[in-house]
């Protein structure tokens, strides 16, 4: 994977095109670079780790999690009456 950038602590961390790219092969959420800037601007998605000249990135598990919360159960079937 690209667009990598390791910090003091040897966690590899994520770009917007990395976090977007893991994110797609891990959940197959079809998840965007603008979403999760939205998200994150609006405190639903991790605020970023670190911030490299222009460009924020983030650790893979935070990314990650924050994923999971965008995956809701399927409503169940309205009653018939």
């Amino acid at each position: 994977m690209q667009d990598q950038v390791i910090h003091n602590d040897d966690t590899p961390l994520l770009t917007i095109d990395a976090a977007v790219e893991l994110v797609r092969e891990r959940t197959g959420v079809p998840i965007t670079k603008s979403r999760i800037h939205k998200d994150s601007a609006a405190g639903i998605a991790p605020p970023p780790d670190a911030v490299y000249g222009r460009r924020y990135l983030w650790r893979p598990e935070k990314i990650l999690a924050y994923a999971q919360t965008l995956i809701k159960p399927p409503h169940p079937p309205e009653a018939t009456p």
